[in-house]
């Protein structure tokens, strides 16, 4: 933590501290399935301002934005100082401009869907960590998504439909914001940030690699223990991608491959 910054908090609560250096709110931990948490901008004076998207098309604006407040406690304190609420309304307005001023020439990518995943890829930093943009097609690529949630890194996540409800809505459609995660391997929770309604939602890590299917017709009373389950996990999952069901592009950290070796090793040399 740079020292000005430290000797700022010095005079302020614990908890407006921890707002300014924990933005995410990672240190609550990770939750409990199906009962999410509102994320809270940083404040100083103790003001209450849910950090969530000024309009349908900043959901990648805000993500952005609260990745840069993490990785940066200097634009945190600046935040939390004053007005946090109109600080962040015009933050995602300045963001969507910079992110959108190249790359919409692409064909099929309409203004209205948004920040294009390249143009987020451009502008996202965390500290020093500079991103990559990739189309969710394997598993692998969802499993590097979690490895850098865990090593700290949070990773941004493009959300949709997919082509049985049409082209346009598999078009990307939505961004939340990978935070954290614990376990090991497909055990474990994890955190994402879904920022149309400032939530945090707890999901299980083996949901977000292989999410289960959607439920076949029945009432509940006469579905399987395991399928009222798998229901409710989906029903968690579908919330936490702000109602899309799956995730179509990642954001990943340039070194996410070697983050995604480094904790394989990690993993061995501890066995």
């Amino acid at each position: 933590m740079p020292d000005d910054v430290d000797r700022h908090l010095e005079s302020v609560t614990t908890r407006a501290r921890r707002s300014v250096l924990d933005p995410l709110a990672r240190e609550r931990g990770t939750g409990t399935v199906g009962f999410p948490r509102r994320l809270n901008l940083p404040s100083l004076d103790g003001t209450i301002a849910a950090a969530v998207q000024v309009d349908e098309t900043t959901c990648g604006s805000a993500v952005l934005a609260m990745l840069g407040l993490a990785g940066d406690p200097r634009a945190a304190l600046r935040l939390a100082s004053e007005d946090p609420a109109g600080r962040f309304v015009r933050l995602q307005h300045a963001i969507h401009a910079a992110t959108n001023r190249r790359g919409l020439v692409v064909a099929g990518w309409p203004r209205t869907y948004g920040t294009p995943p390249w143009g987020a890829a451009r502008f996202a930093s965390y500290g020093g960590v500079r991103y990559t943009h990739r189309v969710a097609g394997t598993r692998a690529l969802l499993e590097a998504a979690v490895a850098s949630a865990r090593a700290g890194i949070p990773v941004p996540l493009y959300t949709g439909g997919d082509v049985t409800g049409g082209w346009d809505s598999a078009v990307p459609r939505h961004v939340v914001l990978l935070t954290l995660a614990d376990g090991e391997g497909s055990e474990g929770s994890a955190v994402l940030y879904e920022p149309s309604g400032a939530g945090l939602h707890t999901v299980p890590v083996a949901a977000l690699l292989d999410p289960p299917p959607v439920p076949s017709g029945g009432s509940e009373t006469s579905q399987s223990t395991a399928d009222r389950t798998a229901a409710r996990v989906r029903k968690a999952l579908t919330a936490a991608l702000g109602g899309w069901p799956h995730i179509a592009w990642v954001l990943l950290p340039e070194r996410a491959g070697q983050w995604q070796a480094d904790r394989t090793r990690e993993t061995m040399e501890a066995r």
